[in-house]
């Protein structure tokens, strides 16, 4: 069995069932500066008396709505007071809820329906379809995790299956394809590019580069991290998130020298490598979760590690994020991305074990970040 340990963080420090009152970071943001709350409230006050609500705050008001919330009474005539200053600065309480959901769980549980995609590689000789076992326990933790919100959903299940090259034209009868055309069901994509071609299609919209086209590097349209897998599992296969060693020979020799003769992976994090051993007793390896708000308020989540133990180490991850993904108004919001880096050890290898890979710990990579 795998010991996960996810920092100084636990299962009872996730997915809060208080949700956060968003007055309270819009008024502690404009007050983060030379703004004062006495300022502040001539200037609420200020754009109340020119369009004419008779609404008006004062600082102690203010004061609380920051600082003790679950103390404050709002009256009507004070949600008008704010609407009206904070929709001038395109932040106004028509167009946002007044609770934040913070995290991602709980946004893409919003939706009815939720659709898993996994990879997946026919085997048409013997009736099979093969997943990795790393996607499904990575399906079965995001489960877990969706089942705690208790909450009624429909969940399906899509099979991806695996094929190289890829002829974009040629996918779009798939069904799991069709879903994501038709953009409104909130989407799980579990796996990198090279296990799952929906992570390929998805990340690519999200960013708005060219699925299936290698990444040209040196323009300005360049994503903030790149896989670079071992040649013989890669197999020439091409990602708009995926590198080979020769993009990584001119800045970063000896870790090309390796991926070259299938001695280690990288992951290339905001231009920065990172090399992967292919063997050893214990190594760091990569992951990303990406997430994003769709025009029609549906979530698409993609958890793509460098290798299925990455991850399944991000899937673990998601139940920590408690950064509000952000509102697109109508159209797809910024996309909230957060590297996860995992400590792997090879495991003990016996003579049934297929795969021997245990997680020794996984964090955060920093902060999210948000793209563009």
């Amino acid at each position: 069995m795998d010991f996960l340990e996810l920092g100084a963080m636990n299962d009872s420090d996730s997915m809060t069932t208080k949700p956060a009152l968003r007055l309270s970071k819009l008024i502690a943001d404009e007050t983060s500066g030379a703004i004062t709350l006495n300022r502040l409230a001539e200037l609420i006050n200020e754009a109340n008396l020119k369009a004419g609500t008779g609404c008006l705050v004062n600082r102690k008001t203010l004061a609380k709505i920051r600082d003790e919330p679950q103390k404050v009474g709002l009256t009507w005539s004070i949600l008008v007071a704010l609407n009206t200053y904070f929709r001038k600065r395109g932040l106004g309480l028509q167009q946002l809820p007044i609770l934040e959901t913070r995290g991602v769980m709980e946004v893409l549980m919003d939706s009815p329906n939720v659709v898993f995609m996994l990879g997946a590689k026919p085997r048409p000789e013997e009736r099979r379809t093969d997943i990795s076992r790393w996607d499904t326990r990575s399906l079965a933790e995001l489960l877990t995790q969706a089942s705690r919100l208790d909450v009624h959903h429909e969940f399906d299940i899509e099979d991806v299956l695996w094929r190289s090259p890829v002829d974009p034209t040629a996918i779009q009868g798939e069904r799991w394809h069709r879903i994501l055309e038709e953009d409104k069901a909130s989407v799980i994509s579990i796996g990198s590019p090279l296990a799952a071609l929906s992570s390929e299609v998805m990340l690519a919209r999200m960013f708005g580069v060219a699925q299936f086209t290698p990444p040209q590097v040196k323009t300005s349209k360049q994503v903030p991290f790149f896989y670079v897998w071992l040649p013989k599992l890669a197999q020439g296969f091409h990602s708009a998130f995926g590198l080979t060693w020769r993009e990584l020979d001119s800045d970063s020799k000896s870790i090309a020298s390796r991926v070259k003769r299938n001695q280690a992976s990288a992951f290339v994090l905001e231009g920065e490598p990172h090399g992967v051993p292919a063997e050893g007793k214990s190594w760091t390896m990569y992951g990303v979760i990406a997430a994003q708000r769709r025009a029609a308020g549906n979530v698409w989540l993609i958890v793509s590690g460098l290798a299925g133990p990455a991850t399944y180490a991000a899937a673990k991850m998601v139940k920590q994020i408690v950064a509000e993904l952000p509102w697109g108004n109508g159209k797809p919001s910024s996309v909230m991305w957060i590297p996860v880096k995992i400590k792997i050890k090879a495991g003990e290898a016996d003579s049934i074990n297929g795969d021997c890979r245990e997680i020794v710990q996984a964090d955060f990579d920093g902060e999210p970040r948000f793209w563009p």
